[in-house]
């Protein structure tokens, strides 16, 4: 039994070695990435933007809100600043 367990360990080990740097890895620095400007980046974007938004005047304020707008423009921007960071972590990664 100790056998395959070693044997399973550094079945999963190479596996790591070699999966890490490829698509693996780029998943979990999109995963990173992500967490990291939804925390950090994308609530001085959104209070600059409600900020604007809240002089738009009652009615279309109202609009705003009934039509969902506003979550539409946080997924896009969300999106867009998360592409942005990955590419430039990925150009500083690969020039190295």
């Amino acid at each position: 039994m100790p056998a395959i367990l070693g044997a399973l360990v550094t079945l999963l080990l190479q596996a790591l070695r070699q999966y890490l740097p490829g698509i693996l890895g780029r998943v979990l620095l999109a995963f990173g990435i992500g967490f990291a400007t939804h925390e950090i980046a994308l609530p001085p974007i959104k209070a600059f933007i409600a900020s604007k938004i809240g002089q738009l005047g009652p009615v279309l304020l109202a609009y705003f809100d009934a039509t969902g707008f506003g979550i539409a423009v946080s997924m896009i921007l969300s999106a867009w600043i998360a592409a942005r960071t990955q590419a430039a972590v990925l150009s500083k990664l690969e020039s190295k």
